[in-house]
């Protein structure tokens, strides 16, 4: 069955289903609607009330989540606005999979992301999870500390902490924060303030969500390892790192990879053990960034194609609108300079031709008989 049939078959016209809303705040706003049409993956529906609270905001190219059924056997399925009509009736377009797991972990995509994952012996649940808190806590610390290093020194100076606070090394004579020396080498070696240590990282093509990612590994994991990894997400304004654990949920050998690579391969489904919820939000964001340009790039190319400007041709800069009228000019004069030669040509012809055989035996003829008749022949004869 194919997703469209899915889509059909799960939500059809005239269901009650409820829409999850996004507000900035973070949470998720509640509503339920009415599907009025559905084709293939295009779904036409009416919400329950013609005026979102404050702060509620739908626009087009939004993502928001509809969910179907109970709590027992209900599924669900993320959906982009493309459309927004009279009396709250919006068009969206589904996509992902149609599944029945906590909303945030189903919407996924594909992308290249630099992933660090490591081979770990150690397979203890609350091993694995101190050494993730305490990973996750020193990112933190030196995230700060490189933040601080990167303002201006005056910047810097009214955030200073109180002299009891400070080392003596770090004091000056008046017992002030010491914000010399070392302090501007610390700022200059921030430079630009990326961790430079991911340059060399190559990207892996993974399908991620909020829930997990399937890659594609060259080493072979037992289902149920738990596995650390490092995932690079190239967020705005500024990247950002994802520490986790993940658990194997499969690793089936790809074949065609395989022989591509001349190396065994393997797909392997990883699913998050252990994830602080911001960032698990983080990859949320990123996949919902990613999507809006494609849908915008998508509309750029499909939506505008039939507007009133489409069947008109580009307009010419003023260096082309000269060549071609220079270019149309000598074609002209060509033209006229040939016509101007060829009636010189045949007026000429027809003037002063050469007479044939015929008239030359009917002039000598004729100025014979007026010679007899004692008449004057024309002038040439």
């Amino acid at each position: 069955m194919s997703d469209f049939d899915q889509y059909l078959d799960h939500f059809p016209v005239g269901l009650k289903i409820t829409i999850g809303i996004p507000v900035p705040s973070g949470d998720t706003f509640q509503d339920w609607a009415i599907i009025h049409t559905i084709d293939e993956d295009l779904l036409s529906l009416q919400l329950s009330r013609d005026t979102l609270p404050d702060g509620v905001k739908i626009h087009v190219g939004s993502i928001v989540d509809i969910r179907a059924g109970n709590e027992e056997s209900g599924y669900a399925c993320r959906a982009i606005i493309v459309s927004e009509g009279y009396r709250r009736e919006i068009l969206l377009r589904l996509i992902g999979e149609i599944v029945t797991s906590e909303l945030r972990e189903f919407y996924r995509i594909d992308a290249f992301l630099p992933i660090k994952y490591f081979i770990s012996t150690e397979q203890s649940e609350v091993k694995l999870k101190a050494a993730w808190k305490e990973k996750r806590e020193v990112r933190i610390a030196a995230e700060k500390e490189r933040k601080q290093l990167a303002k201006k020194p005056w910047e810097r100076q009214q955030e200073a902490p109180s002299t009891e606070e400070l080392p003596a090394e770090e004091q000056r004579d008046d017992g002030q924060w010491d914000d010399s020396g070392e302090g501007g080498d610390q700022e200059q070696s921030a430079d630009d303030g990326r961790d430079h240590s991911w340059d060399d990282v190559i990207p892996l093509a993974a399908n991620i969500s909020g829930g997990g990612l399937r890659i594609l590994l060259h080493h072979k994991f037992e289902e149920n390892t738990l596995v650390p990894v490092e995932i690079y997400l190239p967020i705005e304004p500024e990247p950002q790192i994802v520490d986790a654990v993940v658990m194997v949920a499969f690793a089936n050998e790809n074949y065609a990879a395989s022989k591509q690579f001349n190396r065994t391969s393997y797909n392997t489904g990883l699913k998050f053990k252990f994830i602080d919820e911001r960032d698990r939000d983080a990859i949320v964001s990123y996949i919902s960034n990613v999507q809006l340009k494609r849908i915008r790039q998508l509309r750029e190319q499909y939506l505008f194609r039939g507007g009133a400007d489409a069947d008109q041709p580009p307009p010419i800069n003023p260096a082309d609108r000269m060549k071609m009228a220079l270019k149309s000019a000598l074609i002209l004069s060509f033209v006229i300079i040939s016509l101007l030669i060829m009636v010189f040509y045949f007026k000429n012809y027809t003037e002063n031709r050469p007479k044939n055989e015929i008239e030359l035996i009917f002039e000598k003829g004729f100025g014979e008989y007026l010679k007899k008749s004692g008449r004057t022949p024309p002038p040439g004869q």
